[in-house]
């Protein structure tokens, strides 16, 4: 019986590290051109903007509308902030190598714990 809880034990921390671990995939990463055409372009899920007197927000379903970036409050877009107040706007993407780093280790630390919480055909 406690070789099991052993084994439920193991795969539960593994499952944990594996989902732990994948949340390195991605980052933030600056948007260098034109913020109105960049958001109206790429339709991000989330931004998260910068303001010239050093606010920092974070928007969900940005939009344009006239001057301002808005974002998605109850299925309603509202305003947010002018463009014009916007010194950084990032959008959050991908890292490639990062994501395969990370499942590599994941997968390396899954193998070790359940190597570690099975023992085998051991005889006492």
């Amino acid at each position: 019986m406690r070789d099991v809880a052993r084994s439920r034990l193991g795969r539960c921390l593994a499952l944990l590290l594996t989902l732990t671990t994948l949340t390195a995939c991605q980052k933030w990463t600056t948007v260098e051109s034109p913020i109105a055409s960049t958001v109206e372009k790429n339709e991000p899920d989330r931004v998260r903007v910068t303001t010239m007197d050093g606010r920092v927000m974070e928007l969900d379903s940005p939009t344009v509308q006239g001057d301002s970036l808005t974002r998605s409050i109850d299925g309603e877009q509202r305003p947010m902030v002018a463009i014009a107040e916007i010194e950084k706007l990032e959008f959050r993407g991908s890292n490639v190598g990062l994501t395969v780093l990370s499942i590599a280790g994941a997968a390396a630390i899954v193998v070790a714990v359940i190597l570690a919480t099975n023992p085998g055909d051991e005889n006492p």
